[in-house]
């Protein structure tokens, strides 16, 4: 009798743990099981638990599986990723750890509660028996409304497929633009991704082709399906694009990470490189003036999508003047291929800036990053990160990149800065600028490095060994405030501690502030960002283009242009700011506007139906006064900035030539932008822009 009452007393003290036949063990979830916790449906979280028998000893290698449930007594649904986990074996280890071990699974309305569990798989003593503890708190899952769009994009795209800058579009789950389709996105056009249902993200296959091409002022945008103020990191998957190029897979060919490609039985979805015939020339199409916001979902732990993902990419695939920011793992990131690339930003990215891999041979000039101080992945995070495999192997070709001008801005502000969650501090998951590994070659030249953890960490026996030998080349760089470590590097080579000053090599190491890179504006993360030099800056006439061993570097290919300046960009005011004006700094409160409809009116030369709005700006009330030349059936909407419909004030009104107003209450309207949209049957349309400020 004692007994059951000392078993009971036992239950009711470890919460909710509940046993069929005698328990091995005890178990405890100890994160994610904090009062209050709120997280973003998608996003990656970290598992951590521990386990103890009878005895009260730790017990090991034990397998478990973690699930989710709307209720605190189930039922249960297995989180992804995190099913069947190994807990982590030897004395030394207090509570198994799995970090970023469950996606946030999506809820059916925002701020819905759930519950996490951990259950172990077939414990030791009996299968029948199932241990298991449930959180004691629930977990606040944040799922914003999506806004309202007017065409889904699911499936697969075959033949051409032509978007409208009218209209936005929403992505249901993961769209494949197929072998031999092509999609065609033109100036303007938005892009939401689908945060609130499945994966979402686009994935240009081997042999299809996206014509992606912005303008300076209409930027292509990519982008959250959350409203204004609501976007967050992972909210969807983003762009993937898959080539026949080089790879240095075992058998030239391999399929994208993040659970998007199918079975290796067909090999035909999310598959990239060239198999045995390699096209490095290969075309997957022309991307210019692209935005790709909030992207990157973890699919499963070390399954995640990024921003933007080449896999085996051509060279002939025209890729500049392009943004990710907000992204959930990598900013960019290419897995072997030959394709080259201009006017690149990465600006809060999670993990890695510029991620390079799998035999990766392109050239890259003028590049932007800029790390927010409390931003960093629990991988370490870098501007760089270049492996030529995960193995180290020496498969070709080898991971060999040319990097040319780039700004990297540093979590650091002031080198007094301590690691920590509050101001002037900055995460400890931060690495290098730059972290060459794994026996990559490659080589960056006349770029800017300020306020980083460490400098440069050069790893593997492999890669020290080419830098010995010239086949890395770091040269004519600049690195200013470097906290810790200005070079690092491990193995049994001894390349001195001054590698990076080497006579003959041109960089400039003085590590004392980030100031001394002497940048406008660099650690604003709103819109007052700039990363223009000032006029003294020490970098601005120092940039080499001269080609310095033999066929292994090639900065002197016409790819580059041979400007005088290290890093992004040259001094000299607003004129050489090449990121404005489509780049986006603040893009969680950004408001995005569909393009409005290309009017008839434009084409002709008499215009047969006019609009005047007054006052514009308006405040209160907005008078519309309209000139229909000829008799006509009229149909007036006005429409947001995101392309819905608010009000209809006349709907195939028939009309005699005359003029015509109407009025509207702008009070009870948003501040923001609107359209006013007068279509007829034979006379065309008119699209006026007018604006709601309070």
């Amino acid at each position: 009798m004692i007994g059951k009452i000392l078993s009971a007393l036992f239950i009711a003290v470890t919460c909710s743990v509940v046993a069929f036949a005698q328990p091995t063990a005890a178990l405890r979830l100890s994160n994610p099981n904090t009062q209050g916790l709120v997280f973003r449906a998608g996003t990656s979280q970290n598992l951590a638990w521990d386990t103890t028998d009878v005895l009260g000893s730790r017990t090991y290698n034990q397998r478990f599986t973690f699930q989710w449930s709307s209720s605190q007594t189930g039922p249960w649904t297995n989180l992804t990723g995190a099913s069947n986990r190994r807990d982590s074996a030897g004395p030394n280890r207090a509570s198994g750890v799995f970090n970023g071990g469950f996606r946030v699974p999506t809820v059916a309305q925002n701020n819905q509660q759930i519950w996490v569990r951990i259950v172990m798989v077939n414990p030791a003593n009996s299968l029948n028996e199932i241990v298991s503890d449930v959180c004691d708190f629930p977990i606040t899952v944040e799922r914003p409304d999506a806004i309202v769009v007017d065409e889904v994009l699911e499936g697969s795209i075959t033949g051409v497929k032509t978007l409208e800058a009218t209209k936005i579009y929403g992505l249901k789950g993961y769209v494949f633009v197929e072998d031999g389709a092509t999609l065609v996105i033109p100036p303007g056009t938005i892009i939401v991704g689908d945060q609130v249902g499945t994966n979402s993200a686009i994935c240009v296959n081997r042999g299809g082709k996206i014509y992606a091409k912005g303008t300076a002022t209409k930027p292509i945008i990519m982008t959250s399906s959350a409203p204004p103020g609501q976007r967050r990191s992972g909210d969807w998957g983003g762009l993937l694009i898959c080539g026949k190029a080089s790879t240095n897979h075992p058998g030239g060919e391999s399929a994208l990470e993040g659970g998007i490609a199918d079975d290796a039985t067909v090999r035909v979805k999310g598959w990239f490189g060239g198999k045995l015939a390699p096209d490095d020339n290969d075309s997957s199409g022309h991307l210019e003036y692209v935005r790709i916001e909030f992207a990157g979902i973890a699919a499963a732990p070390n399954q995640e999508l990024n921003s933007l993902t080449m896999g085996g990419v051509g060279r002939r695939t025209v890729l500049k003047y392009i943004q990710c920011s907000y992204g959930n793992d990598d900013a960019f990131e290419w897995f072997g291929g030959t394709v080259n690339a201009k006017y690149l930003i990465a600006t809060h990215t999670l993990d890695d800036d510029l991620d390079c891999d799998n035999g990766f041979s392109g050239k890259i000039q003028f590049a932007l990053i800029q790390r927010n101080p409390q931003r960093a992945d629990v991988s370490t995070s870098q501007a760089f990160e270049i492996d030529n495999d995960a193995n180290s192997t020496y498969n070709l070709p080898l991971t060999r990149p040319i990097f040319s001008n780039v700004t990297a801005i540093g979590p650091i502000q002031d080198t007094s800065w301590t690691t920590g969650p509050g101001a002037n501090q900055f995460s400890s998951r931060f690495g290098a600028a730059a972290q060459i590994r794994r026996n990559a070659r490659p080589s960056i030249f006349n770029s800017v490095f300020t306020g980083w953890s460490r400098g440069l960490d050069l790893l593997s026996n492999q890669s020290q060994g080419a830098a010995s030998r010239d086949s890395i080349q770091i040269k004519n760089n600049s690195w200013y405030g470097i906290k810790n470590e200005t070079f690092r590097r491990d193995g049994a080579l001894a390349l001195p501690d001054n590698w990076l000053e080497t006579q003959g090599f041109n960089n400039v190491v003085d590590a004392s502030s980030p100031a001394v890179a002497a940048l406008t504006n660099p650690y604003k993360l709103d819109r007052d960002f700039n990363a223009l030099p000032v006029a003294n800056a020490p970098y601005l006439a120092n940039a080499s283009f001269l080609g310095t061993n033999e066929s292994v570097i090639a900065i002197n290919d016409a790819h580059f242009d041979k400007v005088t300046y290290r890093g992004a960009f040259n001094s000299g005011g607003i004129a050489q700011r090449w990121d404005l004006p489509w780049s986006e700094y603040e893009p969680i409160t950004a408001v995005y506007s569909v393009q409005p409809p290309v009017s008839v009116n434009e084409y002709r030369t008499v215009p047969t139906v006019s609009v005047s709005i007054n006052p514009n700006p308006a405040t209160n009330v907005a008078k519309f006064v309209y000139n229909l030349k000829n008799e006509d059936v009229v149909t007036i909407k006005v429409i947001n900035s995101f392309g819905n419909e608010v009000a209809t004030i006349a709907e195939n009104l028939q009309q005699n030539n005359a003029y015509y107003e109407f009025s509207l209450n702008t009070s009870v309207l948003p501040t923001g932008v609107y359209f006013v949209q007068i279509s007829t049957r034979a006379n065309g349309f008119v699209t006026e822009k007018f604006t709601v400020i309070r």
